[in-house]
């Protein structure tokens, strides 16, 4: 049986980064870039290899996705949490006889998650700080709504004056019915550990 073919990395981001000399989309060296084409499966293998396990902060490109589950009583706890007390999110008849005709979530309910998303991620193996979002409410989010919420990363840039890189991404909220809810946008710092940082030197 043919062995399938070793895919390029390449992330249409094709940014050279002076201070790592690495690709700021996928993390290869110019020779590694230019010598692709010519090289055998072996060698690009082994520059896959080598490229994953560069010290790196944010790749552009990078895609982050979670789920989130909105039964009535998660709605009614999470708006009292925030104090919010529109009866929308409180009262079943009242939201029953609304033109929405059941409880609907608190807009920072959705918005909250979203934001929480990337500081979970990120601080995996970073040290994540937001410093700019964007919320678009686009749709009403119902009790027993399931919601996918992804996000992803279309810029990230060395910033000297912040110690990290400076990051922006877009993100979205969809229900189970495959309708956009929210629209996002945000900017945040992802700054190295102190082992990324002995890496780095």
């Amino acid at each position: 049986m043919m062995s399938q073919a070793v895919a390029s990395p390449c992330t249409d981001v094709c940014r050279m980064n002076p201070r790592t000399e690495l690709c700021d989309g996928c993390f290869r060296t110019i020779d590694e870039i230019a010598g692709w084409s010519s090289f055998d499966d072996t060698q690009k293998r082994a520059v896959l290899n080598l490229a994953s396990r560069r010290p790196r902060v944010v790749r552009i490109g990078e895609r982050l996705e979670a789920t989130l589950d909105l039964p009535p009583d998660s709605i009614k706890s999470f708006a009292t949490l925030v104090n919010d007390q529109n009866p929308l999110h409180h009262d079943d008849a009242y939201a029953k006889a609304s033109r929405f005709g059941s409880l609907i979530a608190s807009g920072t309910q959705p918005t909250a998650h979203l934001m929480a998303m990337l500081a979970t991620h990120f601080s995996a193996y970073a040290q994540p700080l937001g410093l700019e979002f964007g919320i678009k409410l686009v749709r009403a989010v119902r009790a027993n709504d399931v919601l996918t919420m992804r996000w992803r990363v279309i810029d990230a840039q060395w910033k000297t004056s912040l110690n990290g890189d400076l990051v922006k991404l877009e993100g979205e909220a969809q229900n189970q019915l495959g309708e956009t809810v929210v629209k996002a946008t945000a900017t945040i710092v992802v700054m190295p550990t102190t082992a990324q940082w002995e890496k780095r030197e």
